[in-house]
């Protein structure tokens, strides 16, 4: 009997234990995003031209960072730690060009990096490398998805991996900040993928009115979060997506059209569609975002659809307020890793997993080519577009001092270009996992160096600014 009356205080105890258990699994759950009062297309977080904040208004500055890692993110850093080492005399003063970025877009890892610099500004290059790049980031969160103290969490079916991924970005990089913190900062757009929508998802006000939600208080560390979410190693990142009728928000006339016109360009009728997922439909209230490199690894398509919902290049350029510049200097950072034709010698039937893995990285990688491609291209359109318009009888002359001075210089950087084959088999080699050891981010960043130094384009470009001052404004 004493041994039956010591059991049922044991059992009693499991009970207790197994029932708080499921309790707290219960209760856990993501962070919530806020709603939206109403919206203010004057105020928040969106892409706009800064008025005072010291930076030439004759460059127009935006850079891209893709996806891929630690590896991404290092190549990210040596490209903005290259600007900061370059100084030109332009506009009036001697100026380091990391100090004249006017925004950066970026996917996945590259996210880390542009959420950092745009927090951290100069600061950036005394302490990222030791609180990222340097770190096994990949063997701290495994080690947190494997502590038996937070299986409880992982138990909840409103709490996930990227949940914990980003408790670990908030305490170790980025302090419990968010975007309200980023407002005096360079634009800084981070791109996740909605899986819903089958569509890219880019952090900013204008996004997040769609959803009827104050993108202010939203941590930063979420945000990349998302941004780096790979479907099935991590979870989803959810956001809840608030009736429209609760911030009073009103679909644009040309977003409204269920059927295309010949008024409405495809491209623009396809951005309308988009927008109409988040504003027509009260069933739908969560979002749920994965990785951003699966709707475009480059985080190129995000400033080209704000090219798109605005109506075009110029209507673009009238609503962000970057009107005064001479010249376009756009470089994207292209960490895409060298694809393996190692399968082609194994006559065995490649496994399923190999299979889904090949075939989204072939998908991917075309993607992303084509869609330089078509950058490029309407880039030159784009600019003719505003030469045209600048040089009109009635043009506003508050745009520039000059008519048809205009220039853009279109600068790709990837680890395929770099000189010394020994070097570019190495780096185009490198995992793209949240691990390198010390000497191959040292070697990422020098590469980063090496690349920009070495391009063409960006030399024609420092000599073109260099020579800027000495022009006539009036053409």
């Amino acid at each position: 009997m004493k041994s039956a009356r010591c059991d049922r205080p044991v059992y009693s105890r499991a009970a207790t234990v197994l029932a708080f258990s499921c309790a707290l699994a219960s209760c856990a759950h993501y962070p919530t995003n806020a709603p939206l009062e109403g919206v203010d297309t004057a105020s928040g977080y969106r892409i706009r031209a800064p008025i005072h904040d010291g930076t030439s208004h004759e460059l127009l500055f935006v850079v891209t960072f893709s996806g891929g890692g630690t590896r991404s993110a290092a190549f990210a850093y040596g490209v903005l730690a290259a600007l900061n080492d370059i100084e030109v005399e332009f506009d009036g003063g001697r100026r380091r060009l990391a100090n004249e970025i006017d925004g950066i877009s970026s996917v996945s890892a590259g996210s880390v990096t542009a959420a950092y610099f745009g927090l951290h500004g100069p600061s950036t290059f005394d302490t990222f490398p030791e609180r990222f790049l340097y770190r096994n980031v990949q063997g701290a969160l495994t080690r947190r998805f494997l502590a038996p103290w937070n299986w409880v969490r992982l138990m909840s079916p409103n709490f996930g991996r990227s949940d914990f991924m980003a408790e670990y970005f908030d305490k170790m990089l980025f302090d419990g900040k968010t975007y309200a913190d980023l407002l005096d900062s360079p634009a800084v757009i981070i791109n996740a993928t909605d899986i819903d929508a089958g569509t890219q998802f880019a952090f900013d006000q204008d996004q997040f009115d769609l959803l009827c939600s104050d993108l202010a208080s939203f941590p930063i560390a979420r945000a990349v979060a998302a941004s780096s979410a790979v479907p099935l190693a991590l979870s989803p990142v959810t956001l809840l997506n608030y009736p429209n009728r609760q911030c009073h928000y009103e679909l644009p006339a040309w977003a409204a059209a269920d059927l295309p016109s010949g008024e409405v360009s495809s491209r623009r009728y396809q951005e309308g569609r988009r927008i109409r997922h988040y504003v027509q439909h009260e069933d739908m209230r969560f979002v749920h975002l994965v990785d951003g490199g699966l709707a475009d690894n480059l985080g190129l398509r995000a400033l080209y659809d704000k090219t798109t919902s605005a109506g075009g290049f110029v209507p673009a350029l009238e609503l962000t307020g970057f009107t005064s510049f001479r010249r376009i200097l756009h470089i994207v950072v292209n960490a895409q890793k060298e694809r393996s034709a190692d399968g082609a010698s194994d006559e065995r039937v490649p496994g399923p997993i190999r299979t889904v893995v090949d075939a989204t990285n072939m998908t991917l990688d075309r993607y992303g080519f084509e869609t330089v491609e078509i950058v490029k291209r309407d880039l030159g359109i784009w600019m003719e577009e505003l030469k045209r318009f600048r040089c009109m009888p009635d043009a506003v002359r508050a745009w520039t001092s000059s008519c048809d001075d205009s220039q853009s210089y279109f600068v790709e950087l990837n680890f395929a270009q770099h000189p010394d084959p020994v070097e570019r088999e190495y780096l185009e080699n490198l995992p793209t996992s949240f691990r390198l050891d010390r000497p191959a981010v040292d070697r990422v960043i020098a590469a980063a160096k090496t690349l920009l130094e070495e391009s063409a384009t960006f030399r024609a470009f420092l000599r073109d600014l260099a020579a800027l001052d000495h022009r006539c404004d009036e053409c």
